[in-house]
């Protein structure tokens, strides 16, 4: 609501209540709001209680300022306050509109702060003079609407199979970063990622290879491989025999070839590039490589 519009019932208890409210009325109406109080709207020859109806059936919001006498009055049921604690009750009653009603204590000292009929409504207590500027922003924001913007948005159930499917495909869409379908090809990527895979070629030519750290300029390979020191470029396809593929784990230095073996007998050869380790001074862990894929039968 840009203009909200409020009705302030209260009980003329004395010269500086009555001053206080006003005060309180030209405050709101000073930030925007349509406060409407007797003190200014009644005019001389209205119907008191055509005011009272009017006023309370054509505002979103009631301020009740419920001092000892206020509370005293509407639960008799006697006086103005009486008649306008009567009208509020019928509406709370008709509409359920349980946040019509917004209870203000003010010199008031008694176990009763509000009055009967309003049930346990939440209210603001403007009792210290000095707490003024605090409670009356609370009340602005309360009469904006802004208090219920503070609350924390609601997440989603760490538990649900929808997290839980919204992972997995998030995951799923994520893995071509660690995928390159080329038969030739330059790789980098980060190794702590993926469970350290990366994937090379496709179809029967596609190869898992296998990361874990080592150390700067060195990684662990993983899977089928064939390794040899001596080796630094490609390899002929009928040298590949001359490679040792009897571990199935090895640490491969920066320049040197391993061979990877897929499950469908072929055969990729990979040259190491920069590795960068987080245990040697690196934020991450990541490896460049240069890979070939044998298409020979």
């Amino acid at each position: 609501m840009e203009r909200p519009r409020v009705f302030i019932s209260y009980s003329q208890d004395s010269d500086e209540h009555k001053a206080w409210v006003l005060k309180l009325a030209t405050d709101l109406r000073s930030h925007g709001v349509d406060a409407i109080l007797d003190q200014v709207d009644l005019r001389l020859g209205q119907d008191l209680r055509f005011f009272m109806e009017h006023g309370l059936s054509s505002s979103a919001l009631v301020l009740c300022v419920c001092s000892g006498k206020y509370v005293e009055k509407v639960n008799a049921g006697t006086g103005g306050a009486g008649y306008e604690g009567m009208i509020m009750t019928q509406s709370l009653l008709k509409n359920a509109n349980m946040d019509y009603i917004i209870p203000i204590i003010r010199n008031n000292q008694t176990s009763q702060r509000t009055p009967l009929s309003f049930g346990s409504k939440a209210y603001i207590d403007f009792s210290n003079d000095d707490l003024y500027y605090v409670k009356y922003r609370e009340l602005l924001e309360r009469i904006y609407g802004e208090d219920a913007k503070k609350k924390p948005p609601l997440g989603k159930n760490p538990f649900s199979k929808e997290l839980g499917q919204a992972i997995k495909t998030k995951t799923q869409i994520e893995s071509v970063l660690y995928h390159s379908p080329a038969m030739d090809g330059h790789v980098a990527f980060r190794f702590d990622n993926n469970n350290g895979v990366y994937s090379i070629g496709t179809g029967e030519y596609q190869f898992d290879t296998r990361w874990s750290r080592s150390g700067n300029d060195s990684i662990h390979a993983y899977g089928l491989i064939g390794f040899r020191h001596d080796f630094d470029s490609y390899p002929p396809f009928e040298d590949v025999l001359l490679f040792d593929f009897s571990s199935r784990s090895r640490t491969v230095h920066k320049g040197q070839i391993v061979i990877f073996e897929n499950n469908y007998s072929h055969f990729a050869a990979v040259k190491i590039g920069t590795v960068k380790s987080s245990s040697h001074g690196f934020p991450y862990d990541e490896m460049e490589f240069d890979y070939h894929i044998y298409s020979v039968e």
